[in-house]
């Protein structure tokens, strides 16, 4: 990444530090190493579904790892069904 401007390199750093921060947050409360709660989280995915009536997102089945990472940092599962919306049909 190459900025030019004192104020986006200041940014940038920034947004680093609270990166790090925030996973160090995690590995204190989860009593686990960074790497393995990134894959954890990792296996939390969301997919498009597109009927002629609607079109939606669905979150998969969440592995015994990922609740228990979850619960540990005290994050709410999502919904299975995250949006639901008419599709339009043009005439």
């Amino acid at each position: 990444m190459y900025h030019w401007l004192p104020s986006r390199i200041e940014a940038h750093i920034k947004i680093c530090v609270l990166a790090l921060l925030l996973a160090r947050v995690a590995e204190r409360q989860c009593q686990l190493p960074w790497k393995r709660l990134r894959n954890d989280l990792g296996t939390l995915q969301v997919t498009e579904f597109q009927t002629p009536h609607f079109q939606f997102f669905q979150r998969n089945e969440p592995s015994q790892n990922l609740l228990s990472t979850l619960k540990s940092l005290e994050i709410p599962l999502p919904k299975v069904v995250l949006n639901l919306n008419p599709t339009t049909t043009e005439t």
